[in-house]
């Protein structure tokens, strides 16, 4: 699980501390990627959860509309968007789809012929919802659901301690958040005017190519979060 700790040992390694002088504390590079880094990594790969939700309790409800809702998160981070909201299976069962799966090979073909003829009936019927999420916490479901309990799927930011970062994505994250350093690191340095910086003990020279190469380095992570965030499309023929 990725922490604090690793992330500040590979951002400083890779810039090159302490042979190198850097001009941020740690407390300034953890501010700087909870801030900025968690949220640009959580546009192409947000923290997903899962919820049970009451439409019918009054503290769910917007004053004055019968499908617009409030959503909550636990543990007070920012919701992205909503992915889904699922709702009892009572109303597919009554369009045809089968209440079990099938339990035999012979039996697998009618249970696929139920489950499509169940989808195309109720995407006619008055049950096929539609879900409108309106930042920052409220979604709208329309027609307006006359059930009250589902589960609601939605997206939000990432834990700022970096548990939630997934273990397959970690190097990405550290990767985009060294680039986001190095970018401020030289911005900083840019400041400097020529780069050296004069004190007492002599001049101390402090390369401004820090902020290309951690541009580049960015762009690069940015592509490879853009193409893994890219989801599996499936086109059927005939």
């Amino acid at each position: 699980m990725l922490n604090a700790s690793r992330l500040l040992q590979f951002i400083k390694t890779e810039i090159g501390f302490p042979w190198q002088f850097i001009e941020m504390t740690d407390e300034e590079i953890l501010d700087h990627v909870t801030k900025y880094t968690l949220r640009t990594f959580a546009q192409y790969f947000p923290d997903i959860i899962t919820i049970g939700y009451n439409l019918g309790a009054t503290a769910n409800k917007v004053p004055n509309k019968a499908n617009e809702f409030y959503l909550y998160d636990a543990d007070n981070r920012e919701i992205l968007n909503i992915a889904h909201v699922y709702f009892p299976l009572g109303n597919y069962v009554m369009f045809g789809h089968p209440p079990i799966g099938p339990l035999s090979f012979g039996e697998l073909g009618q249970w696929a012929l139920d489950v499509e003829m169940a989808g195309w009936v109720k995407s006619f019927s008055s049950w096929n919802y539609t879900v409108v999420f309106n930042h920052p916490n409220m979604f709208s479901i329309r027609p307006t659901p006359q059930d009250d309990v589902v589960a609601v799927e939605y997206e939000r930011q990432h834990a700022e301690d970096f548990s939630t970062i997934p273990n397959a994505l970690q190097m990405y994250f550290l990767e985009l958040a060294l680039a986001d350093i190095m970018m401020l690191i030289g911005r900083i340095r840019k400041k400097y005017g020529d780069g050296g910086l004069k004190t007492p003990f002599g001049d101390i020279n402090l390369s401004t190519d820090i902020y290309e190469e951690g541009k580049e380095k960015r762009a690069e992570v940015i592509e490879k979060l853009t193409n893994g965030a890219i989801p599996n499309v499936v086109i059927s023929f005939g």
